[in-house]
């Protein structure tokens, strides 16, 4: 199974995210991370299950039940994913890719 890494800006992201859904409701923020994990399990299981988009090499792998989709690549030789993004879908997909 490959390794997955968070980048920098997606750990980032991921922290604020889980910030503000928490100040929104207790406990709001573990459904969050619950979701994102399980995401990310079957980006682990198959990382070619979700289609690039954009003119990238990214693929776009949705979050269930919330507004968001993890960016990430798939490198076989190092066996690795890396996932770049954890990105809120209201944000305009031009702006991902100048960040």
């Amino acid at each position: 199974m490959p390794t997955i890494k968070l980048l920098k800006r997606a750990e980032l992201e991921l922290i604020d995210a889980c910030e503000w859904y928490e100040k929104q409701q207790k406990g709001l923020s573990f459904k969050f991370r619950t979701s994102v994990k399980d995401s990310l399990n079957i980006i682990n299981l198959n990382p070619k299950l979700y289609s690039k988009k954009y003119s990238t090499d990214q693929n776009f792998a949705p979050i269930n039940k919330f507004p968001y989709i993890i960016v990430y690549w798939f490198d076989e030789h190092l066996n690795t994913i890396f996932v770049t993004s954890i990105f809120h879908t209201k944000r305009n997909p031009e702006r991902f890719e100048s960040e």
